[in-house]
């Protein structure tokens, strides 16, 4: 046992060396050529064909996104609901005092640093776009309200924002977790790069790295966090470019949303450039604030009473807790043909969501080293989830409550254009263009926070797990991120790049499973002092 220790706080990495290219190497530093070269040459090709075939492109898919929606739904939800329960099994295990590293680590990070990050590295543009949106949809045309015959009215309001919990909370952050565990685990204490092939340890061992299973899973969490990522700054952008034309009377072409996405660029570089201990970290502190702030504006002195909003986040808080086995497992049985609904919300993001599991798991792995178990999925499920309660509590209950009385008709708009909602609600406040400001602040941060932890992940497996990859390599996926959401947003638009997200990052939902059979395997060993 003592020598694994001792291997584990010496050893950074035991991937063989292949990459190639001298030169390229000085200025990227040590790459995976294996990885490295299919990968990008993947990815200029879709940019490529979405440039030239732009039609064509967002057409094949929309086709596939759609064949995956409805003709595997169940198999979705399924793993899904798997995946949650067996990460809530662990953190009340007697595997909840194993930590990520050696027994005398301490976590890198303060708990409210920590928590910051996570929840700012890759989500936190989707919570401010769809605050509004989303709830009045659900509102609308979720069928669990249709069928309660409350569409469009103030008893239909707690079962439209639980909905929209659903989509945000606890499955999602528990897919997550348990990519986050298996990839940390074995990288902290038996010093296994921080790739996502390290998460296949428990079944791999020590061929995790240089398998070609390994390498498929590495390059599927690569393909999925290009993909999934290049949607959320697409949405990023949406939302920014309407708050400048709204705050400032500026309408921008698709040449100043190109802008827009460069100067986000620029932003990154200076960030990236501070690295994780500074850069993210910071921004991600301060974010929270804002966040925290407008939403306090919200609950004290918006439209809808402050008592209303406490009752209906008291509501909520158990109404989740206890739809949480119903939904979870929820496929519209009750009808012979399964309706759009489900496919176009619980399906459709946790597929989304799924994309996001390589590179929010990797990030979330490289900050929480010193952490126990038992901390770790509290700290990564649950305190997300409260915040998506409060969140969509006080945005969705206020929304609601404006769009019901009449006060601003938020739903003609946001049925148009999803990121108009958040914007339009601040507006008919007293000091709205401030509060609107502070928000835009907020999503151009969130954007910055995103692309630099997705570049980072990237980078850490391009460079064969280095903790620290190389600064131009960060920049090189960072700007290929960037170009991805930009091009499906000005070629395809919103569908296209959310289609994008959808099918390159599917494939990943197998690597998940995998991941559940690993991480058992790890901890059992763990368990018996031969880990």
């Amino acid at each position: 046992m003592e020598s694994t220790k001792v291997r584990a706080a010496t050893q950074d990495t035991d991937i063989p060396g292949n990459s190639s290219g001298e030169g390229l190497e000085k200025l990227l530093g040590v790459y995976d050529a294996k990885l490295f070269w299919p990968v990008l040459i993947s990815f200029i090709s879709i940019i490529i064909c979405a440039l030239i075939f732009p039609d064509q492109t967002a057409k094949t898919l929309v086709t596939i996104r759609n064949f995956l929606i409805f003709n595997f739904s169940w198999a979705f939800l399924l793993g899904v609901g798997v995946t949650l329960f067996f990460c809530l099994y662990l953190g009340v295990s007697s595997f909840g005092d194993l930590k990520l590293g050696l027994d005398k680590d301490k976590p890198e990070f303060t708990f409210s640093a920590w928590i910051a990050m996570l929840f700012s590295c890759g989500l936190g543009i989707g919570f401010v776009f769809y605050s509004v949106a989303e709830p009045l949809t659900h509102l609308h045309q979720s069928s669990h309200v249709i069928d309660a015959g409350t569409a469009g009215t103030a008893a239909g309001v707690p079962k439209a924002i639980e909905m929209t919990i659903m989509d945000w909370g606890i499955h999602g952050w528990a897919l997550f977790a348990l990519a986050a565990w298996a990839i940390a685990f074995p990288a902290y204490r038996l010093g296994k790069p921080l790739t996502v092939a390290t998460g296949l340890y428990g079944i791999l061992g020590d061929r995790c790295n240089t398998s070609i299973w390994g390498k498929l899973a590495d390059g599927l969490g690569v393909l999925g966090t290009v993909g999934g990522n290049a949607a959320m700054i697409g949405l990023g952008v949406a939302s920014i470019s309407f708050g400048i034309e709204t705050l400032f009377g500026i309408k921008l072409s698709g040449f100043g949303q190109a802008s827009v996405m460069l100067v986000l660029i620029v932003a990154y570089v200076i960030s990236a450039a501070t690295g994780v201990e500074r850069g993210i970290k910071i921004l991600s502190q301060v974010n929270m604030c804002l966040a925290g702030c407008v939403l306090l504006v919200l609950l004290f002195f918006g439209h809808a009473s402050t008592q209303y909003l406490f009752n209906l986040m008291t509501q909520l808080g158990g109404d989740y807790l206890a739809g949480i086995m119903k939904y979870t497992f929820w496929t519209d049985a009750g009808n012979f043909e399964q309706r759009d609904w489900l496919g176009w919300w619980i399906v459709f993001y946790w597929l989304w969501w799924i994309s996001y599991i390589p590179f929010c798991g990797g990030f979330i792995a490289r900050i929480s080293k010193g952490r126990t178990l038992r901390e770790f999925m509290f700290g990564v499920i649950f305190v997300p989830s409260i915040l998506a309660v409060l969140w969509f509590g006080v945005w969705g209950g206020s929304a609601a409550y404006a769009e019901i009385t009449g006060i601003v008709p938020l739903w003609e708009s946001v049925q148009a254009n999803p990121e108009t909602g958040v914007y339009n609600l601040l507006g008919s406040m007293k000091g709205g263009w401030f509060i609107s400001l502070i928000v835009l602040i907020n999503i151009i941060i969130f954007a910055v926070t995103t692309s630099d932890s997705a570049s980072f992940f990237t980078a850490m497996q391009m460079s064969r797990g280095n903790r620290n990859p190389k600064i131009t390599m960060r920049l090189l996926w960072g700007v290929i991120i960037g170009l991805t959401g930009i091009i499906f947003q000005l070629t395809g638009g919103f569908n296209a790049i959310k289609s994008l997200a959808i099918v390159v990052g599917a494939p990943f939902f197998f690597v998940g499973i995998a991941f559940i059979f690993s991480v058992y395997a790890m901890l059992k060993k763990a368990k018996a002092g031969e880990m």
